[in-house]
């Protein structure tokens, strides 16, 4: 999984909509509206005529202005509402690229509605959507049905029913700066195809990884700086190509006699320390080890 998204790789192909959306701002047809109209058009008859314009009619529209609901991105909020949204400009700019079917720009979006995520999922590519930084259920299912690289790399939580939602996600799962996957989570997440990044770990269940060791692809642990003998045991019957702990500076002798059984990539750039008896463990794992020139060579010696 690449680490740095390539923006000109982001190319503007997806299949046609099978309904056009409505503009990126909306206002909804309600009676309130009906009156703001019936009001306007009264002010326009009193200066067709050289009439005066009562002071109340401007107020009585000012007033329901407030109220009026308008569609933005499928929500409907109010104009005070909306002004709450950050960069609202530039997130309405991206909204209607999108609508025309051009996602250069999604990496820069904040604001993410459920109809918004429905329109991103028939992106066919990588999606990077940096500027998530937390993501509801019903976003979670829309981009379940999402065909490619999903990266959320700015995702600060995940709730067990949106790793439910995306558990059914085909394609790569990058969540690297999430600190905390539950249990639940980590199960329902086992499931997805695709390879899975949660390098903002920084601490992994012995009940989580058991579930991970499930996984069948590539599983991407590079945030942590320790786990437990029994979470490594767990890992080592796992069935991907590459079990990545580059975060790790050590590494228990009991921890490598485990993963030395690990049939794929393991990836420990960052071990400063190894014993001997954990060297000779790793000396017999059948994968490539990727670790510093200096431990590589503190495991070959043991190599027969």
């Amino acid at each position: 999984m690449p680490e740095k998204p390539n923006e000109n790789l982001i190319k503007d192909t997806t299949k046609k909509p099978e309904k056009e959306m409505g503009a990126g701002l909306e206002i909804f047809p309600s009676p309130k509206l009906e009156n703001v109209i019936r009001t306007l058009g009264e002010i326009k008859d009193a200066a067709d005529h050289n009439q005066p314009v009562k002071l109340g009619q401007l107020q009585q529209i000012q007033e329901a202005m407030k109220n009026i609901t308008i569609n933005m991105g499928g929500e409907e909020m109010t104009e005070e509402e909306t002004e709450k949204i950050p960069d609202l400009k530039r997130n309405l700019e991206i909204w209607e690229e999108i609508r025309q079917g051009k996602f250069g720009n999604v990496i820069k979006m904040t604001y993410f509605t459920p109809e918004i995520a429905e329109y991103l999922s028939r992106y066919q590519n990588n999606l990077y959507l940096n500027g998530l930084t937390s993501l509801s259920d019903e976003v979670a299912e829309q981009l379940s049905h999402h065909r490619g690289g999903l990266w959320l790399p700015f995702l600060t939580s995940l709730s067990d029913k949106a790793a439910e939602h995306l558990s059914h996600h085909q394609g790569n799962l990058n969540f690297n700066s999430l600190t905390f996957l539950s249990d639940q989570a980590a199960e329902y997440l086992s499931h997805n195809q695709g390879g899975l990044s949660l390098s903002g770990l920084t601490s992994l269940s012995d009940q989580a990884a058991e579930y991970l060791s499930h996984y069948r692809d590539e599983l991407y642990f590079d945030g942590l700086t320790s786990f437990s003998d029994q979470a490594a045991e767990h890992l080592s019957h796992h069935k991907g190509k590459r079990l990545s702990f580059d975060g790790l500076a050590s590494l228990s002798d009991q921890a490598a006699e485990y993963l030395y059984r690990y049939q794929g990539d393991l990836y420990l750039k960052s071990l400063v320390s190894l014993s001997d008896k954990a060297a000779q463990h790793l000396a017999k794992h059948r994968g490539k080890i990727y670790a510093p020139e200096a431990i590589k060579k503190q495991i070959d010696k043991f190599k027969k």
